[in-house]
C-alpha cells in the first residue's frame, strides 16, 4: 500500500475511524464490552480498533464485515463509521487534522453523494 499513500497517510483514516467508534460508542452510552456482544465480536476487537492498534503493530484495517457489524449494532449506516465517506482518497484524511487542532464540530456528519460531477462516470484515461 505504501506505493499508493505513505503508511502515515493510511494511519490518519485509522485514526479517524477509531475516534469515530469512540464517539458513537459513547453517543449510545454503551462499553466496549457491550458493543462487542452486539456486533459479535471480541472486546480486545472493538479496543484495538478504537485505539488505532493492530497485533502487527500498525494501524487498525477492519474487514468490511467488522465494519458492517459494528454499524448494525451501532444503528447507524455503514458511511457514519468511515472517515471522509464522502471525499475522495488523497492524502492525509481531514478529519485527523481537525482534531488534531481540537475542531470536533460536526466531524461525525456524513453525507454521500456520487456522482458528484460529470467527469466521476467517465472512463480512466490511458495514464490512470
Amino acid at each position: 500500500m505504501d506505493e499508493i499513500l505513505p503508511s502515515s497517510h493510511w494511519a490518519s483514516f485509522g485514526y479517524s475511524l477509531s475516534a469515530r467508534l469512540r464517539s458513537l460508542r459513547e453517543m449510545r452510552g454503551i462499553s466496549q464490552v457491550r458493543l462487542a456482544e452486539l456486533a459479535g465480536l471480541s472486546r480486545s476487537l472493538v479496543s484495538n480498533l478504537e485505539r488505532n492498534h493492530s497485533s502487527s503493530e500498525g494501524s487498525s484495517d477492519p474487514t468490511m464485515s467488522t465494519i458492517y457489524r459494528l454499524s448494525y449494532a451501532l444503528r447507524v449506516p455503514p458511511a457514519v463509521l468511515l472517515p471522509a465517506a464522502g471525499e475522495e482518497v488523497g492524502g492525509v484524511c481531514w478529519e485527523t487534522i481537525e482534531r488534531a487542532v481540537g475542531d470536533t464540530t460536526g466531524v461525525l456528519n456524513t453525507s454521500v453523494s456520487w456522482p458528484a460531477r460529470p467527469e466521476d462516470t467517465q472512463p480512466f484515461s490511458r495514464s490512470r
